[in-house]
């Protein structure tokens, strides 16, 4: 879980002043508050690491005057591309699984307006907790906490479209409580460093290649897109976000899966046992074309209305989508 603090500054940019609790930010999720100068520095063994400082200088901040500075940015060109190609935590003479992805390139710099697709799949860390109501039911009172396990991002144009080129297993620092393995697709083993074969890094590695593509002005393509950032602890700009949920729902009706629209409209079929990253983040990226080609023919609003009447009458069943061909 990725917490950020910054010190407390007055409005208009004049320096820092003195909050009432505080004189930092803490920001957890979308939860901000105050805190002091001293918590922000206390760290308690490996539960609280720091993974990623920034330095401002004051005259940077004097000739902004107030107006929003655009993020520094975390990592070099060089930076980058050294650690696309950074070997697993297993070491590279750990025979592994054959590498599915093919990382960027320098010719492939992500750079403003470039098209990925990407998605991302989480562990249960702590379960959830629940409280007995008087009539006998439970209740959840906090939900369980999620950990980033695995990210997986595809070339969205180019020659290579559709190709990956980072698939990324969070190596955990703490025990996993369930894998989730229905929704998520990871089993036992897959996140440790002495037995899995998977390409296995760093949270710290997997956020700095993701920030720099963000901050480069990258749009990302994905089904359910937002809050597959927003547990990744990233905010994106709306003009980079391109969310298949969005691109086909029927306003005021339900939110469609992505599995039911990979069927009505690739007539494919995808997560019938278990989720694979790439494959739905090559998905997304399949129906985001079909999305470019419905609309520029004009019959965007029309398939979405079809496809919802479709749905309703045969309970959202993506394999009914396959009987009625």
């Amino acid at each position: 879980h990725v917490r950020t603090y910054g010190p407390f500054a007055e409005a208009g940019g004049k320096g820092k002043g003195q909050a009432p609790q505080g004189d930092w930010i803490m920001v957890n999720d979308f939860c901000l508050s105050y805190t002091s100068e001293a918590e922000v520095k206390a760290l308690y063994g490996e539960r609280k690491v720091p993974c990623l400082v920034y330095y401002t200088q004051r005259r940077v901040i004097g000739a902004a005057q107030g107006k929003l500075l655009a993020p520094a940015p975390v990592l070099t060109r060089e930076g980058f591309h050294l650690l696309c190609d950074t070997p697993p935590l297993q070491g590279s003479h750990v025979k592994l699984l054959t590498q599915v992805f093919q990382p960027l390139k320098p010719a492939e710099t992500p750079r403003p307006g470039a098209l990925y697709a990407i998605d991302a799949e989480f562990v249960a860390l702590t379960g959830a907790q629940t409280e007995m109501r008087p009539d006998g039911s439970e209740q959840v009172t906090r939900g369980a906490r999620l950990g980033l396990a695995r990210v997986s991002v595809v070339r969205g144009e180019g020659p290579l479209a559709g190709t990956c080129c980072i698939d990324d297993y969070v190596r955990t620092v703490e025990p996993v409580h369930d894998y989730l393995t229905r929704y998520s697709g990871l089993v036992k083993g897959d996140l440790e460093v002495s037995t899995s074969r998977h390409y296995l890094t760093t949270l710290k590695n997997t956020y700095l290649k993701l920030r720099y593509m963000v901050d480069a002005g990258c749009r990302f393509v994905g089904h359910g897109l937002r809050n597959d950032f927003r547990m990744i602890n990233i905010i994106l700009p709306p003009e980079q976000v391109i969310d298949t949920v969005v691109l086909f729902r029927l306003q005021g009706q339900r939110m469609l899966s992505l599995r039911f629209l990979a069927a009505y409209l690739l007539n494919k079929d995808i997560q019938a046992h278990t989720h694979d990253s790439i494959e739905d983040a090559r998905t997304a990226l399949d129906l985001y074309v079909v999305y470019e080609q419905l609309q520029a023919r004009g019959e965007l609003e029309d398939k979405i209305e079809e496809m919802y009447a479709f749905g309703q009458a045969h309970g959202w069943d993506p394999a009914a989508v396959a009987n009625a061909i």
